[in-house]
């Protein structure tokens, strides 16, 4: 998990979401920072963040809050902070231009396909993988460093495992 979540949101197309409000399908056990690739674990019924690139076929999109131990971050943590409502929690969003960071060394050109790189990151892509996540926007990059910022038309395969934007 990335240190600092930010909105990685580049371009609004059509964004969209195939869960609205994901508070029920997450737990204490999951932590997630703004901006990661996220994915349904069909086995938990749970919304988390891939371990393996094969999880990319539940990709649900880009985290668009953070989430720590299954609430929003406190601020204050007091005694009243436990009579406060469960607050609802946006799903992961796809359909618009997102940044990502490319793994690095990886040579990419505008309209390649990307995939998750989860081995380095909930944020990192590759341009190699079974399951793309994206179509990458930009100019091409021959073996770039790593932690390049590059943008990506992110789509979600779930439920059928095929990429839609």
């Amino acid at each position: 998990m990335a240190t600092i979540g930010q909105n990685t949101l580049a371009r609004d197309v059509a964004t969209k979401a195939i869960f609205i409000d994901i508070s029920k399908k997450i737990d204490s056990a999951i932590s997630f920072n703004q901006g990661d690739c996220l994915i349904y674990d069909a086995a938990t019924d749970k919304v988390r963040v891939a371990t393996v690139e094969t999880e990319a076929a539940t990709f649900l999109g880009i985290a668009p809050v953070t989430v720590v131990s299954g609430n929003y971050p406190q601020i204050y943590n007091t005694q009243v902070n436990n009579s406060v409502a469960v607050p609802a929690i946006p799903g992961p969003q796809y359909g618009s231009v997102y940044r990502l960071i490319l793994k690095a060394g990886d040579a990419i050109t505008a309209g390649d396909q990307v995939f998750l790189a989860p081995a380095s990151d909930a944020q990192t892509v590759s341009v190699t993988g079974t399951k793309a996540i994206g179509i990458y926007q930009g100019q091409a990059l021959t073996a770039p460093a790593g932690g390049t910022v590059i943008e990506v038309l992110v789509g979600a395969r779930y439920s059928n495992d095929t990429l839609k934007f």
